[in-house]
């Protein structure tokens, strides 16, 4: 289903998709899985593209991973990071998909979004019920959010997360999203890994070995391997590529990381 409803953080309506597990009763508390889209994309691209719920069903009948709530917001181009006061567009036109855009986008994530689904579903409204990942843009926010908000989540997960690590092609972006060195390292996953107490969080990294972005995604394990973690594990995927095929082949083992019973 698709609900809309207001952001305060962001000062106009949201789209957000929710999957409800098969047998969903509201008496019963659910875990939550976020699961954050990747660029130029929106509240659709897990489902729909990347087929996140036909497999969620699968996996919940045959009991391998718990019932499970699973939102897919849309966050618009925002890397999920507060970056203005007001919502809008870095650069370029505001119809345009590809447009950047700036305002309060990890509290319209942490605070208005989880208070939505909160009070509108049978959520279990706790960190230990609460899980957050995401593809590419998505994956750099969930992991930013998840280092920044260990109180708020208790699994996190980056899929071929875009971390910068001097990739001259997306420099102009990285000197936007990381203007100064004091900003890079509230909002770098890779400094965050460094600096935050991660000791309560499951952390799930993953990247194809055909991928532009495994080299930071190679620096961030790096730093996660020396940090202490509730658990960690890096997979790095043979000839996985930057795109939706890589992502649908690999979101049987993402639901298993963030539902699977025998983790308990």
């Amino acid at each position: 289903m698709k609900a809309t409803f207001y952001s305060e953080s962001l000062e106009k309506n949201m789209n957000v998709n929710v999957y409800l597990p098969p047998g969903y009763d509201k008496n019963t508390q659910y875990p939550v899985l976020y699961a954050l889209h990747a660029y130029p994309f929106d509240e659709d691209h897990w489902f729909k593209a990347l087929k996140l719920t036909e497999k969620a069903d699968q996996l919940i009948s045959t009991g391998k991973i718990e019932p499970i709530i699973i939102i897919s917001p849309k966050f618009d181009n925002s890397w999920g990071i507060n970056t203005a006061k007001k919502a809008g567009i870095w650069n370029g036109n505001p119809e345009d998909p590809k447009a950047w855009h700036e305002g309060l986008y990890e509290s319209y994530l942490t605070q208005d979004l989880i208070h939505y689904v909160d009070t509108h579903f049978s959520t279990i409204p706790s960190r230990k019920g609460r899980y957050i990942g995401g593809a590419s843009m998505g994956g750099f926010a969930a992991l930013h959010i998840a280092f920044r908000n260990p109180q708020l989540f208790s699994k996190v997960g980056g899929h071929a997360p875009a971390l910068f690590l001097g990739n001259k092609m997306w420099k102009p972006l990285q000197d936007e999203i990381f203007p100064t060195d004091e900003l890079r390292k509230e909002r770098d996953p890779i400094y965050l890994a460094e600096s935050q107490s991660l000791a309560k969080l499951e952390i799930y990294i993953d990247v194809g070995d055909q991928d532009d972005f495994q080299i930071p995604a190679k620096k961030l394990n790096e730093v996660l391997s020396q940090k202490k973690t509730k658990s960690y594990e890096f997979h790095l995927i043979k000839g996985g590529h930057h795109d939706d095929a890589y992502w649908s082949s690999q979101a049987e083992q993402y639901l298993l990381f963030y539902g699977d019973t025998d983790r308990k």
